[in-house]
């Protein structure tokens, strides 16, 4: 398990020190994002029942180019909950995830000029992404119902090492900023996830038991995940009364689903959600830090 998470962050890292040249000013993007909407899970080491609710989740993302402005570390981290019944409404089923992933993205754009830091005059409006990250989720699910039993909850604990891309298309012109629409897509390729046994109890795999069982090889044959996300921003520059203030309103929808399938326990947790967020994006240790949205469509994601 350490030897797996060890290289995952060698393969990250490594990249991001060959990449580095001569020191440029590097825009940072923060977004923070609330989402709201439906889930729904199904845990059949609990139930078989499918349980349907309300999902809420609180989201983080920061964007930053690295050195040669080819490249862009991406990182994303959220925390998310939700609560169902099943369809008869004699259960209640709750679940948790906390998330996070680091990746080194490759970027496709013509639209900064890496002398000047301004926008070129044909630039495109496109933007493209790509590229591995390393990450690790978290999680549980209870059931109500079995609240009395031995096993009225499970733990969900997997680190991966996956694939995120991106694409930016950008309405602005040469004399006024204009808004963003994003696509994102990420999901995991490979990794380890913890699971127990069928039938064995917490106790069971924890003190009776050798644990170095309930720790399988995951890819795509016994976990598929899948986090999409399509957002607008808008710059509140745009509005007289906000004309001073540097963000970003961000608008739009997540679909979010996890499935794993091991020691036959399926597991399946999915959401859709509205989003609505903040972008901050700012130059650090530099004067130019102040209206640097407001001043030209400066592309740092």
């Amino acid at each position: 398990m350490k030897r797996f998470i060890y290289l995952a962050w060698a393969i990250l890292f490594i990249p991001v020190h060959l990449l580095a040249q001569d020191e440029l000013p590097r825009p940072v993007t923060n977004i923070l994002s609330l989402r709201i909407g439906q889930g729904r899970m199904r845990d059949t080491y609990l139930t078989p029942l499918l349980y349907t609710g309300s999902s809420i989740s609180l989201e983080g993302q920061r964007w930053r180019m690295l050195r040669n402005l080819d490249w862009t570390s991406w990182q994303f981290a959220d925390i998310a909950f939700s609560t169902g019944e099943d369809h008869g409404h004699d259960s209640e089923a709750w679940a948790g995830r906390l998330r996070y992933r680091y990746g080194i993205l490759r970027r496709w754009s013509d639209s900064l000029d890496p002398l000047t830091l301004d926008i070129r005059p044909a630039s495109s409006p496109w933007s493209f992404y790509l590229g591995p990250y390393a990450g690790i989720d978290l999680g549980f699910d209870y059931n109500l119902k079995i609240a009395s039993s031995n096993n009225p909850a499970t733990a969900r604990v997997t680190t991966n090492l996956g694939a995120a891309g991106a694409v930016c298309y950008r309405f602005q012109s040469q004399s006024a900023q204009g808004m963003r629409v994003m696509l994102q897509a990420h999901a995991p390729l490979l990794g380890m996830g913890f699971c127990p046994e069928y039938g064995a109890s917490y106790y069971e795999t924890f003190y009776l038991d050798s644990s170095s069982e309930t720790f399988h090889f995951t890819s795509l044959h016994n976990q598929q995940d899948l986090d999409v996300q399509l957002a607008v921003d808008f710059p509140l520059a745009v509005i007289p009364w906000f004309r001073r203030f540097d963000s970003v309103l961000r608008l739009g929808g997540s679909y979010h689903i996890e499935t794993m399938d091991i020691n036959d326990i399926t597991t399946r947790y999915s959401s859709f959600e509205f989003v609505i967020g903040w972008v901050y994006q700012y130059l650090p240790f530099s004067r130019r830090k102040a209206s640097l949205l407001k001043r030209s469509p400066y592309d740092a994601y």
